[in-house]
């Protein structure tokens, strides 16, 4: 069905409402804490909405889609494992609460107080590097739903990746944290207004039963469980398991709702209900992609079948809202990205190697600064790299670049008292090492992933000891 104009006067009211209000904000914006983590003033229901909508975009319907097209309702584990494991940091306080009651503002700072200046910087370089490139692939891929769904030829991709850029940095740059946080709310309303309208109309349209009978027929038994499914099996279950309980606590723009909570009690309260809402957010666009399958059958574009249905699926007005809660959903991932990266840059990296601090005002200018770098970048690698394999690996693999040094070097911080420099540097580097396996050797992304944090965990015990081993020796011959 085309695009009608109630369709586009649907769109065009959202996008000028959102950007009005995202500059509105900039009037409550007084210093670098406003900025970055919002005055730590947070609440529980705009928590949660900002938590949700700032880990929920156009780019997670895609991949999670994706995931249900190849692999059927296989695919729901995956699913199953982000929000349980959000569910359970939540319930523990598990490092979020340490992070809250330490005042932070970015992951990369506890190195600082930890360890030292120069693993904070090393950390900062190695977080900007994957989170860069793990958001490098956004606009494409939002930019190809947009176009998809909507009847823009193709030919126009480029200049709807760039606009929604535009759109993004504008109220990013200037309002900074409060404005997102301010226009998530809204965001987050309309994602799950057309969360709700997409899978209505693929369970009504498409059918419960056409769609178990297609993953029946394509992929038998693997089409229903993880455990026979060759994408994924124990190793992979353990391997997620261990990521996203890194991304939820070590993630810098999860990290950052965390920071700007009130308290780190409320910081608990809100990965909690954050959770149950991730359950949803990843198993119901892997039905709108299992729905794909039915209709288009198993030889289309994995990442295009999605949009492709829901532009022969939506009618007028049901499709502009649609579109309003993707572009809501993009707006609202892609800003608080945006900040993230920049603020890594601009605090963790900039700031650190200055033998004089800069002042509130001089650290906005530069995280906006910063926050120009990061998009010049995102949009020329969104242009120029190509996927080898499923979105949602890539991302993975990216986040790991830093995660999985990170979150070893965070645990041995707050929870063994005899970590040390050299453990918290051997940490990092063996990390980052090991994901040179999918990239660079093309390995499965399974065996890279456990090989990055396995080898992180690993070096931070032996790095530890061989600090103390070092230490002693220097005592005693100084002795």
């Amino acid at each position: 069905m085309a695009f009608t104009p109630l369709d586009t006067v649907i769109v065009v009211a959202y996008l000028v409402g959102t950007l009005a209000i995202g500059l509105l904000a900039k009037r409550l914006l007084a210093d670098i804490s406003d900025y970055l983590v919002a005055g730590r003033g947070l609440g529980l229901f705009l928590g949660v909405a900002t938590l949700a909508a700032t880990e929920t975009g156009t780019v997670t319907f895609m991949y999670y889609a994706q995931l249900g097209y190849q692999t059927g309702f296989a695919a729901f584990i995956t699913g199953l494992i982000s929000g349980l494991v959000m569910i359970a940091v939540g319930s523990t306080g598990f490092i979020i609460r340490r992070f809250r009651e330490l005042e932070l503002m970015t992951v990369p700072e506890y190195f600082e107080r930890k360890y030292s200046r120069g693993l904070r910087v090393l950390t900062g370089v190695l977080v900007a590097t994957g989170g860069i490139l793990n958001m490098g692939m956004f606009l494409r891929v939002e930019g190809s739903f947009l176009v998809i769904l909507t009847g823009i030829p193709f030919h126009f991709l480029k200049l709807a990746m760039t606009g929604i850029l535009l759109i993004e940095l504008l109220y990013t740059v200037v309002g900074g944290m409060l404005s997102i946080v301010v226009t998530d709310f809204i965001q987050y309303v309309a994602l799950s207004v057309g969360t709700i309208l997409v899978t209505i109309y693929c369970i009504a349209h498409v059918g419960w039963g056409a769609m178990v009978h297609a993953v029946s027929h394509q992929m038998g038994a693997a089409g229903f469980s993880p455990i026979l499914n060759p994408t994924y099996g124990w190793s992979y279950i353990l391997w997620q398991t261990i990521l996203w309980t890194a991304v939820n606590t070590c993630w810098q723009t999860t990290a950052m709702r965390t920071m700007s909570m009130k308290s780190p009690e409320l910081s608990k309260k809100v990965y909690g209900w954050t959770g149950v809402i991730f359950l949803g957010r990843g198993m119901l666009p892997m039905l709108w992609g299992i729905a794909a399958l039915a209709v288009l059958g198993p030889h289309f574009n994995s990442m295009n079948a999605m949009p492709t249905l829901l532009a022969h699926l939506l009618g007028p007005g049901v499709k502009g809202l649609v579109t309003a809660g993707m572009l809501a959903a993009t707006m609202s991932v892609n800003s608080s990205y945006l900040l993230g990266w920049s603020s890594i840059i601009s605090q963790d990296i900039i700031g650190p190697l200055r033998q004089t601090p800069l002042s509130s005002k001089a650290q906005i200018r530069v995280n906006r600064i910063a926050n120009l770098f990061v998009s010049g970048f995102i949009l020329w690698w969104s242009l120029w790299y190509t996927l080898s394999g499923p979105l949602y690996l890539y991302l993975n693999l990216t986040a790991t670049i830093f995660l999985s040094g990170t979150f070893a070097a965070v645990i041995g911080g707050l929870y063994w008292k005899r970590a040390n420099l050299t453990g918290g540097y051997a940490a990092m580097i063996a990390g980052a090492a090991g994901t040179v396996g999918y990239f660079f050797l093309h390995l499965p992304a399974t065996y890279s992933g456990f090989a990055a944090f396995g080898l992180a965990a690993a070096a931070m015990i032996s790095g530890t000891w061989t600090g103390e081993r070092f230490g002693a020796r220097r005592e005693a011959a100084h002795g």
